[in-house]
């Protein structure tokens, strides 16, 4: 094989090394978002299960793949290459259209749910068993208080502590309260996630597109090479 054909085997190499980087990179964004919306999708419709569960999937799967792409480039395996730049291109595929989900679908989530009224419907039943703990986590987190403020305390019940940041049987002072309501901050929130989601998805689908254009190089060096050796 030629030098350039030497160079494009360890930078395919290298590349494998980057990758596995990013699928535990993948893997963790998507274990951590799963992780903060579990506990309100069961009353919330957040649109982030979808795109969190397929990135820890895809997380999982790419070391599988960066083992054929090491394995292929250190022994020059025109076969182990070609099945890892399918694999490769199949996950890039699924990484754009997460991408693309998670950019049109769940950051303008808020024009195709009402998280508003979602939200009032767990706040007004606040002392049943589990909502307390959702509403005094969504406070406590997102540094809000009440549905659309504070206000929606008045008269219903005491202010909680997670309005401020507090916990146990401590007391808000006034000018600790959060003042913005919870219902705006999910929403926000939910349109950061799904940008976040896409552009990390998108991100590295980029870099897997780079991915496959060595491991084709490599895989056609590989293949004229041995058919100069048969024609020996």
């Amino acid at each position: 094989m030629s030098c350039i054909s030497d160079c494009i085997k360890y930078l395919l190499f290298i590349f494998n090394f980057i990758f596995s980087v990013c699928g535990l990179g993948i893997l963790t964004l998507g274990v951590i978002v799963h992780l903060r919306v579990t506990e309100v999708t069961d009353h919330i419709d957040t649109n982030l299960t979808f795109p969190s569960i397929t990135l820890i999937v895809i997380g999982s799967i790419i070391f599988i793949i960066s083992f054929f792409g090491c394995c292929g480039a250190i022994r020059e395996s025109h076969c182990m290459i070609i099945t890892f730049a399918s694999f490769l291109l199949f996950i890039l595929l699924v990484q754009v259209a997460v991408g693309v989900y998670a950019f049109v679908v769940v950051k303008n989530s808020d024009k195709q749910i009402d998280i508003t009224k979602d939200y009032q419907k767990l706040f007004d039943s606040y002392n049943e068993t589990g909502n307390k703990e959702i509403i005094d986590l969504v406070q406590s987190s997102l540094q809000c208080c009440g549905v659309i403020s504070p206000n929606d305390y008045k008269g219903i019940r005491p202010i909680p502590p997670s309005c401020c940041g507090k916990q146990g049987n401590e007391t808000c002072a006034a000018q600790e309260i959060y003042q913005s309501g919870c219902a705006a901050e999910l929403k926000n929130a939910i349109s950061t996630a799904g940008t976040v989601l896409g552009s990390v998805a998108i991100a590295i689908a980029g870099v897997e597109l780079i991915g496959i254009i060595f491991a084709l190089c490599l895989a056609n060096s590989i293949k004229n090479a041995e058919r100069r050796g048969y024609r020996v």
